[in-house]
């Protein structure tokens, strides 16, 4: 493959706008779904049409699911029923206390008292938060190809989880922006002398995160629970993969070693299911 060059900074500042822009969604998610312990009435999911879209919400006033979407795009937050845009709000050179301004205005229009809606509280990786803190989202359209790493991400993912039967839904994650689904299994009981049973859930997390403290650049990660006690005997990853190890033990694959997304498809799968394949061989 030719070298590919990523442009980091563009990369970066059009990750901290789009971490912010979902905060709207991600909170009104929080107010309406259901509370489960993992967060995961929070996190969106991925539409080639809408873009970051928040899970079905329902309302007395309309008769089927509603949803807001984020087109990361246009920056454009919309309110949309059976796959259409009702109205939308342009966040361009807006405040973030205005997304919630219209955001509670068309629930109150939909009867749902929305007067508690509040961002939740985090600042994307290397913001100074500046835009909750007051800032406005920037007038520019985006420079980088960030949302192409969101579509190959999910269809992937989403292949991934039809494939094996014990992954969960594929989520993105409200406060890491990260892209992922979690495969579980049963936890071990093996039988003791005294007929108690002992043993822990084990989970293998596979993801794209758009870039954070480990790595400025958007990468994929496939991580087992429990993290293997020996790491220096780690199976062997396609193509271009490592090991990571500090602080947290996982198969990773940045964007400087694949390439353009859309036509490293091939290359990323590798690297996945080899991956798991050894996260599999670890937990045995």
């Amino acid at each position: 493959m030719s070298e590919f060059t990523i442009d980091r900074e563009s990369l970066q500042k059009d990750r901290i706008q789009l971490h912010y822009a979902i905060k709207p969604l991600a909170s009104v998610s929080a107010l309406l779904r259901e509370v489960v312990p993992d967060f995961s009435h929070t996190a969106l999911q991925w539409d080639d049409e809408l873009g970051f879209v928040t899970q079905s919400l329902t309302s007395s006033h309309l008769s089927q699911p509603f949803s807001i979407a984020l087109n990361p795009n246009s920056l454009a937050l919309s309110l949309v029923v059976d796959r259409k845009k009702q109205e939308s709000f342009e966040l361009r050179d807006r405040y973030l206390s205005e997304a919630y301004d219209w955001l509670r205005k068309v629930l109150n229009e939909l009867g749902i008292p929305a007067e508690i809606l509040a961002p939740l509280t985090y600042f994307p990786v290397n913001s100074t938060g500046e835009i909750s803190g007051g800032g406005r989202f920037t007038s520019q359209k985006l420079t980088s190809n960030l949302p192409d790493y969101y579509a190959i991400a999910s269809k992937l993912l989403q292949d991934i989880s039809l494939q094996e039967p014990e992954a969960s839904p594929v989520h993105i994650w409200a406060h890491h922006f990260d892209i992922a689904t979690l495969i579980s299994f049963a936890s071990d009981q093996e039988s003791q002398t005294d007929g108690s049973k002992s043993g822990e859930g084990k989970s293998i997390g596979v993801g794209l995160s758009p870039g954070d403290h480990n790595y400025d650049q958007p990468y994929w990660y496939v991580t087992s629970y429990p993290y293997p006690e020996d790491k220096t005997n780690l199976p062997k990853l396609a193509g271009s993969g490592f090991w990571h190890t500090d602080e947290w033990v996982g198969a990773v694959l940045t964007t400087s070693q694949f390439g353009e997304p859309k036509s490293s498809s091939a290359e990323i799968r590798a690297f996945l299911d080899s991956a798991i394949a050894a996260c599999k061989k670890i937990l045995t």
